[in-house]
């Protein structure tokens, strides 16, 4: 990946420098705060130790002061140099002059405001300055004069120092701790971003970007400054039939293949191009390096060749192919959106044109995908207002004659377009949500018409009904069945729901559950087009069925090719104890050989046409106790 990658200042790392800096500042308010407390503090405790002395001073120089006897009271004085903090101390008489003064060694001569300045008793203002104590010499009442003791504060400087180291070191410590910790937690954020990054980017089980990535790194090669690309190609790949690779193998086989596919679609591709993961069993490669068209023809080709082989799983061997479409800018589109959806609809013809092919985009396309959109608004209204009909195709026993049954086919005539052939229409339905509304119309419409012309038949038939696999898969369905017959009246026995091998095979035990329950109350099953997809015996003996179609394209190289085929499926239907019809019948040498062949029923254009209810009924009267035709109109 390009641009989207570049490094940025991270978040984690900027909020990580955003916590230590409101760390520290909230420790050195945090420290301002206790060293102005201990400040208050260590200042409050010297003021009234200096006041308690002045006051034991004033106590015992009373009697001194009172005869004026300085020699006694600088005896008294002397003692207070063992008291560390105490500067000088002096005695003022009444009137003012000083009686004896005590100094610590280096302190100069009083001043003379000293006395002033200690007479104010008022409450000093905090001071790192030294403390001025007053307190008065009082006999029966007299003032005698003044003791004014002044007490240094450098012990307390000293130990706010002290404390004020103490502070700093345990910050220090504490920011040292919290840048660790900080630190840790950050790498640990880190990391859990960058698995964010890649969780939302990457696809966990094949290592390959995601869907996200992958657009994002689209969008940014598209732009004029995203690399200097002058083309880009992009190859959607859809891998088919995976969902049977889950359902037979297991979804631990479905991942193993997933992985095998991506390791392949990087080993086939350049350094250059970028491989992604999409969908479920989804691709996309970002082609950089194709010149032309036929560069881009060629790098969807190798892809598809690339897949086109067995992979290994679970110890065994197992075919896959893909789809691959593909569209090119600016040839095909001149942003994101268009060109992907350019590759959309190129995918969409590669599956739909038989799988395991590469298609290119044309422009064509686009007004193919515009008329299926518009056809299925008109489908849709078609259906609620029933305004769709059914057509029946005979279906007749190879060796009586007699019409046994009929297949039910929807048909559409729009008001504008006239008759929509059913290979337009269906798939259509088939891709959407429309297929099940139409499914329930048919199975009732086709129950109600088989009870009315079975009513005054002496030889009843039955009629055939095809299921999609969005009606299997829906949890009413065989309610939907039941409901039908019950409203029509028709016999369970004369219903028969045709199944395609796919449709099982991607739904077993979807479908093993439905038809057995289906097969209790007594309602026929079939597999239509059969040979055309797995045709394993396994999977006949596991599934309740009644009968089998042989697919048209078997039939068709009848009797100058294909016989061993055919004579197989039937031998095998037969010793599973099942009926076989033969669709496509077109040619009375075919008919010929699929009688003698042991076919049970044959069905096609030489038989009989697909008719109206109408033509039905009347096919029924006149096939009474007569022999199939050679040839019929």
């Amino acid at each position: 990946m390009t641009s989207h990658e570049e490094q940025t200042p991270s978040l984690t790392r900027a909020l990580g420098r955003v916590n230590i800096v409101g760390i520290a500042i909230a420790l050195l308010i945090s420290s301002a705060g206790l060293l102005a407390y201990q400040a208050l503090s260590l200042r409050a405790a010297l003021l009234a130790d200096a006041r308690l002395q002045a006051a034991m001073v004033s106590a015992n120089i009373t009697a001194s002061l009172m005869f004026h006897d300085d020699q006694t009271t600088r005896e008294i004085l002397r003692p207070l140099s063992n008291v560390p903090y105490v500067k000088s101390v002096a005695v003022f008489n009444a009137q003012g002059s000083v009686h004896a003064r005590y100094a610590r060694a280096g302190i100069s001569a009083p001043e003379a405001n000293e006395a002033a300045l200690a007479s104010n008793f008022a409450p000093e203002h905090f001071s790192l300055k030294d403390i001025f104590v007053a307190y008065p010499v009082i006999q029966g009442g007299e003032v005698l004069g003044t003791v004014v003791l002044v007490a240094s504060t450098e012990g307390m400087v000293r130990e706010l120092w002290q404390y004020a180291g103490f502070l700093l070191a345990a910050c220090i410590c504490a920011l040292c701790v919290s840048s660790i910790v900080t630190s840790r937690m950050k790498a640990r954020v880190v990391k859990a971003e960058r698995e964010l990054e890649y969780l939302a980017r990457t696809d966990p089980l094949t290592d390959l970007p995601n869907r996200r990535a992958f657009y994002d790194e689209l969008a940014a090669r598209l732009l004029p400054w995203g690399g200097g690309w002058t083309h880009v190609t992009l190859v959607l790949v859809d891998l088919d039939n995976f969902k049977t690779v889950n359902d037979t193998l297991g979804h631990g086989a479905g991942d193993e293949l997933l992985r095998s596919v991506a390791s392949a679609l990087r080993d086939a591709v350049r350094p250059t191009d970028v491989v992604s993961r999409i969908g479920g069993d989804e691709f996309a490669v970002l082609a950089v390096d194709d010149a032309d068209r036929a560069g881009s023809r060629s790098t969807a080709e190798r892809i598809t060749n690339v897949l086109a082989r067995p992979f290994e799983l679970h110890g065994g061997s197992v075919p896959v192919t893909a789809s691959v479409g593909f569209s090119r800018f600016p040839d095909d589109a001149t942003d994101v959106a268009s060109l992907v959806s350019s590759a959309d609809l190129a995918l969409y013809a590669a599956k739909s044109g038989g799988k395991n092919v590469a298609v290119e985009f044309r422009p064509q396309m686009t007004k193919e995908a515009q008329r299926r959109a518009w056809l299925e608004r008109e489908l849709r209204g078609a259906i609620e207002c029933e305004a769709l009909e059914l057509a029946y195709q005979p279906q007749f026993d190879c060796q009586t004659g007699q019409l046994v049954g009929v297949e039910a086919l929807a048909r559409w005539t729009h008001s504008s377009e006239g008759s929509i052939s059913p290979a337009e229409f269906i798939p259509i339905a088939e891709n959407s949500d429309l297929i099940v509304t139409l499914g329930r119309w048919v199975m009732r419409r086709a129950c109600h018409d088989a009870a009315q012309w079975n009513a005054n038949a002496s030889n009843a038939a039955s009629v055939s009904v095809n299921v999609s696999a969005r009606q299997l898969r829906q949890p009413g369905f065989q309610h939907d069945v039941l409901e039908a017959l019950k409203d029509s009246g028709l016999p369970p026995g004369m219903l028969e729901l045709e199944l395609t091998e796919s449709l099982l095979m991607a739904n077993m035990s979807v479908a093993v559950n439905v038809m057995r329950q289906l097969r209790a109350h007594g309602i026929r099953l079939s597999i239509d087009d059969f040979g055309t997809g797995y045709s394993s015996l396994s999977y006949l003996q596991s599934f309740p069925l009644n009968q089998i179609k042989i697919d048209r394209g078997f039939v068709k190289a009848l009797p100058h090719a294909g016989q061993p085929i055919v004579t197989a499926i039937i031998s095998m239907a037969h010793s599973f104890g099942l009926t076989v019809v033969a669709e496509g019948v077109e040619y009375p040498a075919q008919l010929a050989w699929l009688s003698e062949a042991g076919c049970d029923v044959v069905q096609g254009f030489l038989t009989g046409r697909p008719m109206s209810f109408a033509g039905i009924a009347e096919a029924m009267r006149e096939s009474d106790g007569a022999a199939v035709v050679s040839e019929s109109g």
